[in-house]
């Protein structure tokens, strides 16, 4: 894209998603990340585990592999509760609205452990994007 250039943005709202794992474990997202024909979106996914105090194990300080956990996994599909789910909103500096929707699809629980001794969940997520271009792009 040789004639792109960055839009500053600001943040409306960039809420935590929260879902309560069959195991009694809580995950919490935050997913930014895309792209449309008129924009690319940088982005970084964020995840957080607040682990069930039971599934705690030995820490462990290896970096694993996607590969390694995708072969650790102990628990296949774990059922879950969507505890909160918003869209994460964003202004740019054109005017122009952009609405990042994130969902967890999918939720493995692996044998692994973190530094802290929680267990290692592998997630797929899925997002949507909605983007409203300014009246300056020709909008309504």
């Amino acid at each position: 894209m040789p004639d792109a250039r960055f839009l500053d943005f600001e943040i409306i709202k960039e809420p935590w998603n929260k879902c309560q794992i069959s195991d009694g474990s809580v995950l919490k997202t935050r997913i930014m990340k895309g792209a449309k024909p008129e924009f690319s979106i940088n982005s970084q996914t964020l995840v957080v585990l607040n682990a069930d105090p039971s599934l705690k194990g030995e820490p462990d300080t290896k970096r694993h592999t996607a590969r390694e956990i995708e072969e650790a996994v102990e628990r296949k599909d774990l059922s879950y509760d969507t505890l909160s789910q918003e869209f994460n909103e964003y202004i740019l500096d054109d005017g122009t609205k952009i609405k990042i929707y994130s969902n967890i699809t999918n939720i493995d629980r692996t044998e692994l452990h973190n530094i802290k001794g929680n267990p290692i969940y592998n997630t797929t997520p899925s997002i949507q994007i909605e983007i409203k271009p300014s009246s300056r792009h020709g909008a309504p």
